[in-house]
Parts: C-alpha cells; sequence; structure tokens
C-alpha cells in the first residue's frame, strides 16, 4: 500500500515519540540489520523518511534540527532529492556525524539509538564520545522508526538455493574445515558470524531476498567441538544440503538459541566490524562474555580460487558480448535519428543481458545519464529526470551483471554523435591516461590502495582536476560487486594478493554539464617478481573522445592491445554487421 505521510508529518511523528522517551536525538544509519550497504525495500528507512535513494546516508533527528549526511559521490543527488528546508545537508567528508554530535550535545542530554543498525565498532566509538560529553546514550528494544512505517512494501518470496562447486570451485565442507583450523588456530572455540556476504561464501548459498546481491540474510554460530547453529529462513534444500553439520533454525528463534548456547557455553567471539550491537548486548545480558576477532571468511572469499576465476572470465566475454549489441544497436538508432531515452537504453541492456546463458540479474542499479545527469555521480534515472539522447553530448552508462559463474561491472563514456568539446576530449583523454597508468602498473605486495589511486589522478591532478570517489573496489564471486574491506582510494591501506578481483574506474564529472568514467574489472596476477593487473572487462573504449595528442606511444601501445584484445575474445558472437561495427570501435589509433 502506498505511503501517504508528508516528511513533515513523519518527522512529528519521529520526534513525539524522542519525547515519549525523553531524548534529544535519534541516529538513523541506512543500513539493516546485518549491516548491509543493499538492502531490501522494507528497510529502506532513510529513503522513506528523507526522500533520497543513494547507498549511503546517516541521519540525526534533534528536537531542533534534521541532519542528514552522505560522502561526494552523492552530493548533487541528495540536493535533488532532500527538501532542504526540511534537512541540512553535510558531507562527511567535512564532518563526520558522531563528530557533529559531539559539537552540539550538551551534558545530560540522550542519545536514542536501534542496537540493531550499528555495528559493535560505531557502538562503542560512539560511547566513548557520549562518555566525554557526561551524556547518555539509550538503546531502542525494536527499530524505533518502524513504529511509525506501518505501511511497508510487499515481501519477495525468498528462494534460497545451493551454488554448485563447478561455480564456487570449493565444497562448502572443504571451506569449513579450513575456517575452522583458522579459528582453532587462535584457540577460538565459538564464532559468531553475522556478515551474510560471508557465510553465504562460506556455504555456498545463494538467493533472491536482496536486489542485486544474491546473500542469504542468515546468522552462524559456528562450534568446534560441538554442533553448530544456522538461522535463517527454513528452507527443505538446505535441510538436506547442510545434514549433520548445522542444527538450522529462523531467525525469529535466534534469542531463544541463544540463551540455551549460554547454559554450556560463557564465551563467543564475533567481528565487531560486522555485527550488529544487539547481539553482543544480548550475548552479555545472558552471561556470556564476548570477544573480539576479525570474520575469517572476509579474507578468505577475497582470493578467487582458479574455478572462479575462469568463472570471471567467462562470465565477461558473454557480458562483453551484450554490452557490444547494445552500443552497436544505440549507434543505429543514433544514425537513424530516432528518439532515445535514458530508461529505453537502460531497459534495451537489460535485454541483452538476459539472454546471456547463467544470467541471473543486475549486480546494480544501471546508471544510464546523458548530459548533465551523467554529472551526477550514482544516478537513478526516472520518469521525472529522464532525458532524450541528442548528439553532441556524451552518455555515461554504469552497469553489471550476475552470473552464476561471476560478477560484472563495468562504466563507458560515449559521445552520442561526431563532435565532443575539446574539453570533454581533454578530461576524456586524462581520465582515460589514469586508467591505462593503473592498469598497466606494476607493483610490490607491500604497495597499498592509496598509493595505486594516485596514479589514476595524476593526469586529472596536472590540470587541478578531481573526482570525489574512490578508484576501485573489490568484486565478489556472484556475491557483491562491492566486496570489502579491500579497495583503491586516497586512504585505502589494502595491500594486494595474486587473486584479488578489483574495479578500476578514474573519473571527472563537470555539474550540471557532463560526467565521464571509464571503469574496467582487474584482476591481480603475478608479474615477474611483482604484482600486476589484467583486464577482464571487454567493452571497447571510444575513440571518438581521445585526443591522440595527449596520449604517449606507450598510452597509445596499451589500448590498441586493449581494444585487438576486446575484438579477438568477442567478435564471433556477433553478426556480420555487429562485427564490422566492433571492428571500426577497435580500431589502432
Amino acid at each position: 500500500m502506498k505511503e501517504v505521510l508528508s516528511y513533515k508529518k513523519k518527522l512529528k511523528l519521529l520526534r513525539n515519540l524522542l519525547k515519549k522517551k525523553d531524548c534529544n536525538y535519534y541516529l538513523l544509519p541506512r543500513t539493516d540489520k546485518f549491516q548491509n550497504e543493499f538492502i531490501s525495500e522494507e528497510d529502506e528507512r532513510v529513503k522513506w523518511l528523507t526522500g533520497f535513494s543513494g547507498s549511503f546516508a546517516f541521519v540525526i533527528i534533534s528536537l531542533k534540527q534534521n541532519i542528514i549526511f552522505t560522502d561526494g559521490r552523492y552530493i548533487d543527488q541528495i540536493k535533488k532529492e532532500v527538501d532542504q528546508k526540511t534537512f541540512k545537508i553535510l558531507d562527511i567528508n567535512n564532518k563526520e556525524p558522531i563528530l557533529w554530535l559531539k559539537d552540539k550535545i550538551q551534558a545530560k542530554e540522550k542519545v536514542l539509538l536501534d542496537s540493531w543498525l550499528f555495528s559493535c565498532n560505531k557502538f562503542n566509538y560512539l560511547k566513548k564520545i557520549i562518555k566525554e560529553k557526561k551524556s547518555k546514550i539509550l538503546l531502542s528494544k525494536e527499530i524505533l522508526i518502524d513504529k511509525i512505517w506501518r505501511k511497508k512494501p510487499n515481501k519477495i518470496i525468498n528462494k534460497i538455493f545451493i551454488r554448485e562447486t563447478k561455480y564456487s570451485g570449493i565444497f562448502f565442507k572443504n571451506k569449513i574445515q579450513h575456517v575452522k583450523k583458522i579459528l582453532k588456530d587462535k584457540k577460538i572455540n565459538s564464532f559468531f558470524f553475522s556478515s551474510p556476504e560471508s557465510i553465504s561464501w562460506l556455504l555456498n548459498i545463494r538467493s533472491n531476498q536482496i536486489k542485486y546481491v544474491p546473500i542469504v540474510l542468515s546468522f552462524l554460530l559456528l562450534n568446534l567441538n560441538e554442533k553448530s547453529y544456522f538461522f535463517s529462513k527454513k528452507n527443505k534444500n538446505l535441510e538436506k544440503y547442510f545434514s549433520s553439520y548445522f542444527i538450522i533454525f529462523d531467525l525469529q528463534d535466534l534469542r531463544e538459541i541463544l540463551i540455551n548456547f549460554s547454559i554450556t557455553n560463557k564465551e563467543i567471539y564475533l567481528d565487531p566490524n560486522k555485527t550488529p550491537y544487539f547481539i553482543e548486548n544480548f550475548f552479555k545480558t545472558i552471561g556470556v562474555k564476548v570477544k573480539y576477532s576479525q570474520d575469517p571468511c572476509e579474507n578468505l572469499k577475497l582470493i578467487k580460487n582458479p574455478i572462479e576465476i575462469k568463472g570471471f572470465k567467462s562470465s565477461h566475454i558473454r557480458d562483453g558480448v551484450s554490452v557490444c549489441k547494445f552500443l552497436f544497436w544505440l549507434d543505429e538508432i543514433i544514425k537513424k535519428n530516432k528518439k532515445v531515452s535514458e530508461i529505453i537504453t537502460s531497459k534495451k541492456l537489460f535485454e541483452f543481458r538476459k539472454k546471456n546463458k547463467l544470467f541471473r540479474g543486475l549486480s546494480f542499479e544501471t546508471i544510464s545519464s546523458f548530459g548533465s545527469n551523467g554529472s551526477i555521480i550514482h544516478y537513478r534515472v526516472s520518469t521525472k529526470t529522464n532525458k532524450i539522447l541528442k548528439k553532441n553530448n556524451l552518455y555515461l552508462y554504469d552497469s553489471g551483471a550476475q552470473y552464476l559463474d561471476g560478477t560484472t561491472d563495468m562504466t563507458r563514456t560515449i559521445c552520442i554523435g561526431d563532435n565532443p568539446t575539446q574539453e570533454q576530449k581533454d578530461r576524456f583523454t586524462r581520465v582515460l591516461k589514469g586508467n591505462l597508468g593503473l592498469s598497466n602498473y606494476s607493483f610490490s605486495d607491500r604497495t597499498t590502495g592509496s598509493v595505486l589511486d594516485k596514479i589514476a589522478r595524476r593526469h586529472l591532478k596536472k590540470k587541478k582536476l578531481d573526482y570525489p570517489h574512490g578508484t576501485g573496489h573489490g568484486v565478489g564471486s556472484y556475491l557483491s560487486v562491492h566486496e570489502g574491506p579491500i579497495s583503491i582510494s586516497k586512504s585505502s591501506k589494502t595491500k594486494f594478493k595474486k587473486g584479488m578481483v578489483l574495479t578500476n574506474e578514474p573519473g571527472f564529472y563537470k555539474t550540471n554539464q557532463y560526467g565521464i568514467r571509464i571503469e574496467n574489472i582487474l584482476l591481480v596476477i603475478k608479474k615477474k617478481k611483482l604484482l600486476g593487473f589484467e583486464i577482464l572487462t571487454l567493452v571497447p573504449i571510444d575513440i571518438k573522445l581521445i585526443d591522440t595528442k595527449l596520449l604517449n606511444i606507450q598510452e597509445k601501445n596499451l589500448l590498441n592491445i586493449y581494444h585487438k584484445k576486446v575484438f579477438n575474445k568477442i567478435f564471433k558472437y556477433l553478426n556480420k554487421k555487429e562485427r564490422k561495427w566492433l571492428k571500426e570501435k577497435t580500431a589502432p589509433i
């Protein structure tokens, strides 16, 4: 049923709840009970309260003010989506929410928060700040805002299934043995897993519970010397699959089973970055001592095994074919001067992908942005913002897919028509130079992501230009397209290992005019005694947008080698007209 409350009415109801609880501030991060980035519609509390649809936000409601924080990716978007008379918008890079609160809160004032929506580490950080200010934290037993958000979207029918070993590479029992050895070496007898991403990887299970990310919403209590407990939506297939390994319970049984666990166990380990504070607090209330240790699956899943790497390469060939067919179709439409919009192009790309073997959906909502919409980094097209693609401006599309054997994520910027401006060519070429430089860079296993980030930005920096997002993120194997904790960014401390998969996506954005981004997925490989990258993405780069005078001989060779690879891998799957088109698009420069 459609929600009819205005934003002012929602805020009034929320403040009434705050007053009833005698509190001064309510904190609401955009996440769910599992600390996920991609969340279901029923968990889009920030979107419901504020209108902001981005993937990162933090809201603070006081008795007098409404504040919403986001990062550089979303500043332009949030100003368009959120009523700035109702909410004050702040960039988290300029002021962190907790530090903002530290400056504002007075002694003896009270902060209310939902312990399900804060990780242990975030809660402990907040607790330290609040203690310094001699204020107080109150924990809501249930998520407070849900008391006023009554007409939530209908839940989808859950489908949980097994990802076969021919795609995962390693049987789940072997993974568990490996994890148990790690825990045993650390003298950990019981570990509570809160990350559905880790659990889905460990047990080779997937689902449709969250759009774009095929994780199973679940918890896992892994015991070394006795039965282990798995909490999720009950599923007959899982009961057979897990057989003697786990006792399966519904998520609603969590508290009762943990109480039973506490009868014979007085110690539990958990990852403070991944676990909601509710879990830690509950263990403590039932007399179980909580200790911290990193989720062992977090680093294990980053290193792709040979079967997963083979799947990544296969899925990128199929994905590249789909995107090339889409680009050929778009070129033909433009030549015929037919009207085509951002929504139509987004749907058409989906149609080409959908025909693919092993396709299981998109890996995120497609960014299909023309002209000024391209300057909104994480733009989402709607009927209100939908633009017609016209000649002589830029079209940026950022899109990816989930296949049983791999996950894809790519961005290309193309010129609609034949006459980009000199400025657009300059900016595009500088972004391309950064992309090529990073792809071809050799580095040691001690090199950090922040060092690699500088390589991608250096040619923009020469003109005092930059982009307000990271250069790369990890990518899962038929899991999250944003796989942490690895990254390439200004603050990244990631050290790379053979078998990791990341993106390379420098960009440039001119507010209200155009956006440029070039994104490929990279595989970390051995390069003699050093490390380097292999490009997995197989889609041509728009030659029309390149100012060849800005490229040196090595860069031209790198682009020509890449385009030759794209042609050789893709052409056999195209028809005669499409092959001719691809030959032109990958011609040496």
